[in-house]
């Protein structure tokens, strides 16, 4: 028999989404935000930092390694994230914990949390969940999921409040094992061992915010079990917020719709695509028949950024949508060692890819390496473009937003193929189809032989990754030959459809360039057109 109760309640408590902001990895203690990015929902299991159910057929759900994996979001510890009872980041102190006995008897384990739903229903931390897990001793125990056909042996959570008691089911489930990449987000089963933790969720939103909560019990139904321990609950904790920021201005921020920038000393290149000859401003590969200059293209619900944008077509059947060079030897006459570029980028409406790929970058590959598998070893080139990954399914809280950062050949790499990172800083590197975004990234090269090369990266002005220990060369020769403007599905896997993405706007500068004066086409704090309120703080 089980001595002791626990009462566990899981509410994801109605939040209000925060804009956006963290420094990967860095996690922070998470409170409830004051409000939400409207590129997000807010509802409960919509937050961009919720774990994920999934299913084990698209295993795109909470695993070992990530709390969405379709997403490519890791914990930061593996089997999840969470706080204890004292607030202690991976603490040791459950809110509940029950002395499970061996007694082979299937029936509902309680745990008592009024504290933990109260901190939800308040606000006083976000409500992302609960882990349960061993407090001590290493048995092993199956509970039933959600998914488990038999109504009353579901895990359920009642809650009593002055107004009466009610009872809440699972929003979603699931478990992660140590052993396996798989998620279980739809198994009949919950499993908790040394290596098995179980994740539960439920909406709270009915229960009206600041409701005292009299009494909180956690049921779970256990079926199978191995042994003598403690399983306590704790509060799941995971995800990459950090406090609102405004748009950090630089010297587009003088100039209404970029017109006049190329003028600025510290701009190399301004390519708007408004003209016919567009392409003389590039070192290469204009030519292609998969690029398109247009002001209008309905059917992908195109919206102008500033009149002409430049169409890139990735054909069905293909790879390739764009290989154009600006290479700073030809074009000015030296190679930088370190530079600022920025475009903007529209997703249309029509991507879906079966694979990641690769998106516009800086790279010195002197036609030696640096791509397709031609591995860079210090001394014979590298390069640093963006990527895309797959987009996460629908009902994903990142659903239909597509994820990019960067990839990167370098002299540390351990393969022969480059590596990819994430732009998640407060999940801005997640661009939605439909929409202009500002994608700004800068490079410095390092000194020969030493690990202190820089990327950052700035998502409509606003930091979304950086990286400062980059070997890219160990001779002085090698430095940034181009901008590359690629964009390539793979990979070797080619595209079922054709699909298509617009850039607009250019501009390679010496100096932080910082996002347009555009007014409205901006969410957070860009509707206005009104700069007065941005950081005045440069990179």
């Amino acid at each position: 028999m089980f001595a002791g109760r626990s009462r566990f309640i899981l509410l994801v408590f109605g939040l209000t989404l925060v804009t956006l902001g963290l420094r990967f990895p860095v996690i922070a203690e998470q409170t409830a935000p004051p409000h939400r990015d409207p590129l997000f929902g807010g509802a409960v299991g919509t937050d961009p930092s919720d774990w994920v159910e999934g299913t084990q057929a698209l295993d795109d759900g909470a695993t070992r390694d990530f709390y969405n994996r379709a997403a490519l979001l890791p914990w930061e510890n593996l089997l999840g994230d969470w706080r204890d009872a004292d607030g202690t980041s991976q603490g040791p102190v459950a809110y509940d914990s029950v002395n499970m006995v061996d007694d082979d008897t299937p029936e509902y384990i309680e745990w008592s949390i009024p504290a933990l739903v109260q901190h939800w229903v308040d606000g006083t931390h976000r409500n992302q969940g609960l882990i349960l897990r061993l407090v001590a001793g290493d048995s092993s125990y199956n509970f039933r999921s959600r998914d488990y056909p038999v109504v009353a042996e579901r895990p359920e959570l009642e809650i009593v409040t002055a107004g009466g008691t009610q009872t809440f089911s699972p929003q979603a489930d699931t478990y992660v094992a140590s052993s396996t990449f798989q998620n279980f987000g739809d198994a009949e089963e919950l499993r908790i061992s040394p290596t098995r933790n179980s994740l539960l969720r439920f909406d709270l939103a009915e229960i009206e915010p600041a409701t005292p909560i009299l009494e909180a019990t956690l049921r779970v139904f256990v079926f199978a079990e191995f042994g003598s321990s403690e399983v306590g609950v704790y509060r799941s904790a995971q995800g990459h917020d950090e406090p609102p920021t405004s748009p950090i201005p630089g010297i587009a921020a003088r100039y209404s719709l970029d017109q006049g920038i190329g003028s600025h000393p510290d701009v190399v290149l301004f390519a708007d695509f408004e003209t016919t000859t567009w392409g003389d401003q590039w070192t290469y590969g204009t030519g292609a028949s998969t690029l398109s200059r247009l002001d209008s293209d309905p059917p992908l619900l195109f919206q102008q950024l500033d009149r002409h944008a430049l169409r890139v077509q990735i054909p069905e059947g293909e790879n390739t949508g764009m290989s154009v060079g600006f290479e700073f030897e030809d074009e000015t006459g030296s190679e930088p060692e370190e530079i600022y570029f920025r475009y903007y980028l529209r997703v249309a409406d029509d991507w879906q890819t079966l694979d990641g790929g690769k998106l516009p970058g800086l790279a010195g590959r002197y036609g030696v390496a640096g791509w397709g598998g031609r591995r860079s070893d210090g001394t014979n080139g590298w390069s640093a473009r963006g990527t895309f990954r797959i987009l996460p399914p629908a009902g994903n809280p990142l659903g239909d937003h597509l994820p990019i950062g960067n990839y990167v050949y370098h002299a540390d790499m351990a393969g022969n193929f480059g590596d990819s990172h994430l732009w998640q800083n407060d999940y801005r590197g997640y661009l939605e189809k439909n929409r202009w975004y500002c994608v700004e990234q800068y490079l410095k090269m390092n000194t020969p032989g030493q690990n202190d090369g820089i990327i950052r990266a700035w998502v409509d002005g606003r930091l979304a990754w950086e990286k400062e220990d980059w070997r890219w060369r160990d001779i002085p020769t090698l430095k940034i030959e181009e901008v590359w403007m690629n964009v390539f599905h793979g990979g070797t896997t080619a595209v079922d459809r054709d699909v298509h993405l617009y850039l607009d706007n250019v501009v390679v500068a010496t100096s932080y360039i910082g996002p347009a004066e555009m007014g409205a086409l901006f969410a957070d704090g860009f509707e206005s057109g009104d700069t007065s309120a941005w950081s005045v703080s440069v990179p």
